[in-house]
């Protein structure tokens, strides 16, 4: 499917005003709950004149309905758009991962370890436990119960799952934060498995 105007012309106004100097309050979040819901959430500097926020709004609520028109039921829904202070938030929720990665053409699964291996991602290199340790997917406690976040970003953005995190790639672009969250930069898929 085609790449998502309004979600593009939102990265890209924000990447300019990232370009433009200045402290940057930045805390984009891709956040999964328990039902396999994902929230994307995107908090960026917006204080220039020359940008219309109710216009950006319009156009991708546009956006959103021309996709959901598709379906029988709305799978994007906008939780959030808001300019206040010269910050701009917009939080989108997907149904599911599936959505996601159709919606924006990138690589977002969400699910078990076995789906994902039957999916053709390989857990089977070198992962970091939450404390950095190296261990292979076979030293893991359940892992077959675990489930895995499979994703790549050209950005950091910070993670959280609905799970504790047993263990992440060990690529050196994840970085546990905490019990649920971790913080992934650009450098290809990253894996965040958990329990």
């Amino acid at each position: 499917m085609r790449k998502s105007v309004c979600f593009c012309l939102l990265i890209c106004m924000l990447s300019v005003l990232i370009g433009c100097g200045g402290s940057v309050p930045k805390e984009s979040t891709i956040a999964v709950d328990k039902k396999g819901k994902i929230t994307d959430t995107i908090v960026e500097e917006f204080d220039k004149d020359f940008y219309d926020s109710e216009e950006l709004q319009g156009e991708i609520e546009s956006e959103l309905a021309e996709y959901n028109k598709n379906y029988a039921t709305d799978h994007i829904t906008m939780k959030k758009f808001e300019v206040k202070d010269g910050t701009a938030t917009l939080q989108l929720v997907f149904d599911g991962s599936e959505y996601y990665e159709d919606y924006t053409e990138t690589t977002l699964f969400n699910g078990t370890v076995a789906e994902a291996q039957a999916g053709g991602y390989e857990l089977n290199g070198e992962l970091l436990d939450a404390d950095g340790a190296k261990l292979s997917l076979g030293d893991l406690n359940g892992a077959d119960e675990a489930k895995v976040l499979v994703m790549e970003t050209d950005e950091t953005v910070k993670v959280e799952v609905p799970g504790t995190i047993l263990a992440v790639s060990a690529g050196g672009n994840v970085n546990v934060t905490g019990k649920k969250q971790a913080a992934v930069a650009d450098g290809g898929l990253s894996y965040i498995i958990y329990k």
